[in-house]
């Protein structure tokens, strides 16, 4: 099995980053292929150094009309002189030729300018794409370096001559980049603070069995982002994963009809419960079919959101919830944004006009991470104590479908382990147990109003 086969990618994580703002005005240049038949015509002059048109016309077969066409062309533009019947190269011809080497072919190198919104975090100073997203509460912020404030322009000039290749590559992502080279700066000047998107995957790697970050968006050049990557891994590991509990696996089975799975909850650091938990993967069994990872990683998703979208439906309206596990390692990403919005968007085209979202809790969740989505959910709510396990995380759409994960303790952090249940039986024991009229000692953490399809979170009326 290779290395790639060993790793699952289980999570995801966003990190915000402290960036400087620089505008840059510059000059590239773009080398461009010229059309074949210009390419051979100018080949051959620059071995022959000048021939007769006739000749010329016999050797590309051509008619006397199109070889007129091709010469006249490259004539405006100076390519090529005429001398009576012969044609040679002229100085713009020969121009095409100079950065070609030897036996290389004739190209075009065009100038233009370039003025860009250049951004360097104020960690590693180095170039980092522009993300077009808000300030949100629920990512992993990264804190400025002593001093990070002291980013000159003439810094920013240096870093961006000495990495345009990357920028072109990575930042900028020109079609063929490796054909722009840049030419000249002629200013750059510093503009305001920010925050960008460093985001970042988590692997469970099955040969250590240990979860691994990467960061794929930072391109190969992984010893000039090591301040970056260090800095990210710190903070993440200051965020914590929740606590397992004596009831999980009988709530689990409950909830899921499988009670194979035990042994892992029960012992997550021996093998063999993970092995059994793999080789589930993608496998339907009596209305369950095995998934490891986070319930927002798109191909867990995806079997949700294909049941919703070619669901049959009673009432226009639905409501989802989400019951969240406790700690603060969920949900630290852009994802459970763009999970909620392919869920709405399968329901509308299902027909439903209105959709309503809940965002549930355990009792322990800590008060500085408990409405960090707030503006993503209509409703939050505080199970009553002990109501469910703390390391349980159920993505319920009532009457269609509910991924549920137990979060495994693997080192520092957890695993999510579970599946998609379309037991109708166990979907409705699931909307019981989540429906906060059913049993007292529920608390209304936040109730929010939607503008423009996003949640506005009012102020809590018990926490």
């Amino acid at each position: 099995m290779s290395a790639e086969a060993n790793r699952i990618e289980i999570d995801a994580v966003d990190f915000q980053i402290s960036c400087r703002r620089f505008t840059i005005r510059a000059s590239v240049t773009n080398d461009r292929q010229l059309p074949v038949v210009d390419e051979f015509v100018l080949r051959l002059l620059a071995v022959l150094e000048r021939v007769q048109v006739t000749r010329l016309r016999a050797w590309f077969g051509f008619s006397k009309s199109e070889i007129q066409t091709v010469l006249l062309d490259m004539g405006r533009n100076k390519y090529v002189e005429f001398d009576g019947d012969e044609v040679m190269l002229a100085p713009a011809g020969r121009e095409l030729f100079r950065t070609a080497g030897d036996g290389g072919a004739p190209h075009i190198v065009e100038v233009t300018p370039l003025v860009e919104t250049v951004w360097f975090d104020l960690v590693s100073r180095n170039m980092v794409p522009r993300s077009r997203t808000p300030n949100t509460d629920y990512l992993v912020r990264l804190a400025e370096q002593p001093n990070a404030r002291e980013f000159p322009e003439a810094f920013a000039r240096h870093a961006f001559e000495e990495n345009f290749r990357d920028y072109a590559k990575r930042i900028r992502r020109f079609p063929e980049p490796d054909k722009v080279n840049l030419y000249s700066i002629s200013d750059v000047e510093g503009g305001s603070y920010g925050y960008q998107l460093l985001p970042a995957g988590l692997v469970l790697d099955t040969d250590r069995m240990m979860v691994r970050t990467t960061f794929s968006e930072l391109g190969d050049d992984a010893a000039a982002f090591q301040k970056l990557t260090v800095a990210a891994n710190d903070a993440w590991q200051s965020a914590y994963s929740p606590e397992a509990t004596p009831a999980t696996a009988a709530e689990f089975e409950r909830m899921t009809g499988r009670g194979d799975l035990a042994s892992l909850i029960h012992s997550p650091a021996e093998a063999e419960g993970w092995i059994q938990a793999i080789t589930m993967l993608g496998r339907e069994e009596g209305g369950f079919t095995g998934t490891i990872g986070a319930s927002y990683m798109a191909s867990n998703l995806a079997r949700l959101v294909d049941r919703i979208a070619t669901s049959d439906h009673n009432s226009d309206e639905l409501e989802i919830t989400w019951l969240r596990p406790s700690g603060s390692t969920w949900g630290r990403t852009l994802r459970v944004a763009e999970a909620l919005h392919q869920v709405r968007a399968a329901a509308r085209n299902a027909g439903r006009s209105e959709l309503r979202t809940v965002q549930a809790m355990p009792r322990s969740t800590h008060r500085t991470v408990r409405s960090q989505h707030r503006r993503l959910f209509e409703r939050g709510y505080l199970l009553p104590q002990g109501h469910l396990p703390a390391n349980l995380e159920v993505l319920l759409v009532p009457g269609i479908g509910a991924l549920v994960n137990v979060h495994l303790r693997l080192g520092r952090h957890s695993v999510p382990v579970g599946g998609l249940v379309t037991d109708p039986k166990r979907l409705a024991r699931m909307a019981e147990r989540l429906a906060p009229s059913a049993v007292a000692g529920w608390d209304e953490a936040w109730r929010a109003s939607i503008q423009n399809g996003v949640a506005v979170a009012s102020s809590s009326r018990r926490t």
